[in-house]
């Protein structure tokens, strides 16, 4: 792995692995339960995330997964093991997708956003935002939790 793909891949483990801190300790229902009625929870948070993930990074090779990223937030049940794992595999598929690109390909087409046409290293760096931003939200959901 190129080093600046490198030192991006570590801080979107550094953020996983935060998460993964944070959850840890959670039961099922809390995993399950909006704190309130109109918050997510966390099921639905790391989905989310996951499908984001999947999406973005599936588009680095050239194949872009199309996975509802939006679906979560609109459901209203979540099977706990098929999020787990594939929270659980998001970080190694990041991996082998990283592992393959060259530094002249940072600079290719990545994907078509909201905020514009990003490229392969500017989609990377989008990715850990987004997942960073999710975070960030999971303090507040298990704070309301109690």
């Amino acid at each position: 792995m190129i080093q600046e793909v490198s030192d991006l891949y570590a801080l979107l483990a550094a953020v996983h692995e935060s998460i993964d801190n944070m959850v840890s300790e959670l039961t099922d229902d809390q995993w399950l339960k909006r704190p309130l009625p109109n918050f997510n929870n966390v099921a639905s948070v790391l989905d989310h995330v996951v499908r984001v993930e999947k999406k973005f990074l599936s588009s680095l090779e050239g194949a872009v997964i199309e996975t509802h990223p939006g679906d979560p937030f609109k459901s209203e049940q979540w099977d706990l093991q098929v999020i787990r794992q594939a929270w659980a595999e998001s970080l190694p598929y990041a991996k082998q997708i990283l592992s393959n690109l060259t530094e002249e390909e940072l600079t290719e087409p990545g994907l078509k956003l909201g905020i514009g046409q990003l490229n392969k290293r500017q989609l990377i760096s989008y990715a850990i935002a987004h997942a960073t931003h999710h975070r960030g939200q999971l303090p507040l959901i298990k704070k309301l939790l109690g």
